[in-house]
């Protein structure tokens, strides 16, 4: 079993933003650059309008600014969005993904 300092470094060096949210976010248009980007609605919130919730595609951050829901990667993403502990979010991203 991998170390947390070890595994944070894995998955974090493993999984690129752009990637991560091209897979779990459906509705964020194709991404165009690096840096803030529309991300599609949003998926915090019953979203009907797409164009207030922003991710970055090299960092991983993420801001709704309608219902206020942010984070600083894709970890906090999982967290947030599954309610789930920095271990347990760790863990099923490296699951997720290989890592």
């Amino acid at each position: 079993m991998k170390t947390a300092p070890r595994l944070l470094q894995n998955v974090k060096g493993s999984i690129p933003p752009a990637d991560f949210y091209r897979a779990e976010l459906p509705t964020m248009p194709p991404p165009r650059g690096g840096g803030w980007r529309e991300g599609g609605l949003c998926p915090f919130h019953n979203d009907n309008h797409a164009g207030s919730f922003r991710v970055n595609l090299e960092t991983g951050g993420f801001k709704c600014f309608a219902c206020g829901a942010k984070g600083a990667d894709v970890i906090a993403f999982i967290q947030l969005r599954d309610g789930l502990s920095f271990p347990e979010a760790l863990r099923q991203l490296s699951d997720d993904w290989g890592v």
